[in-house]
């Protein structure tokens, strides 16, 4: 095998000392990608540790190999969970997958009153959810995360904002908000940002929330597709408080 080494997020428990053990559906996908006996892989077992492993056994029922090092994976001081109101099931996948590449460490999916929601499952959520947390997998480890983000179970609006009230500074996309900048003077460590569906926050949402002490913030410039607007503003967050070597 050539180029990078695969990354593969792996159960805590399939590390013992100096061993890697993968069984069944584990071993199957690192076998399906190309990963056989000789190569090396980066296991991620979500603790932030990258930990490259010699594979001696590869197969569809067991891969297995002897932990060759062991380093601190890189990852973002600012740590943003983004709440997101519900989108096209393909536009959110999109999202997913883009946000978990820039560094969010969570999301939280929101039903607003302009939410997208196109169908329900039978067990009354939005029909797709039980995939999301294999996309963020599958982004983190393309991405070069050395953990992966958490996926909550979809909220209403006024109960996600009430739990994230309780950890960080919360700030929502709104046109009509303060800059993004501005909010950020103070440099924070933990940021809950609240993203919307098309066509924005409703008046009474975004009342909500300003009873609640939120900061309604604008991104800058004028972005329509919602996912690329909610990225936009990460991004935006990012450079502010995280900029590159060089950068002024």
């Amino acid at each position: 095998m050539t180029g990078p080494l695969p990354r593969v997020f792996v159960p805590p428990d399939s590390l013992a000392g100096s061993t890697l053990e993968l069984l069944g559906e584990d071993a199957d996908r690192l076998f399906l990608r190309g990963v056989r006996a000789g190569d090396q892989l980066v296991a991620l077992d979500d603790s932030g540790w990258e930990i490259t492993v010699d594979v001696q056994v590869a197969s569809p029922l067991a891969v297995r190999g002897h932990v060759a090092s062991r380093q601190v994976a890189q990852e973002r001081r600012t740590k943003v969970s983004l709440y997101q109101g519900l989108l096209h099931p393909s536009d959110f996948r999109r999202l997913l997958a883009g946000a978990t590449g820039l560094g969010v460490v969570a999301f939280v999916p929101v039903i607003t009153d302009r939410s997208q929601i196109v169908e329900l499952g039978a067990d009354g959520r939005p029909l797709g959810e039980a995939e999301w947390p294999r996309l963020v997998r599958d982004a983190a480890e393309s991405s070069g995360r050395g953990r992966r983000p958490a996926v909550g179970q979809t909220m209403l609006f006024g109960h996600a904002l009430d739990d994230a009230l309780r950890s960080g500074d919360v700030l929502l996309l709104d046109d009509e908000g303060e800059l993004l900048a501005e909010a950020l003077v103070r440099r924070p460590f933990s940021i809950d940002l609240f993203c919307p569906p098309p066509g924005g926050f409703s008046d009474e949402e975004l009342a909500q929330a300003a009873a609640r002490n939120a900061t309604a913030v604008r991104s800058p410039g004028a972005v329509h597709d919602p996912t690329r607007h909610a990225l936009a503003a990460l991004e935006a967050i990012y450079a502010a408080l995280e900029p590159e070597p060089g950068d002024s």
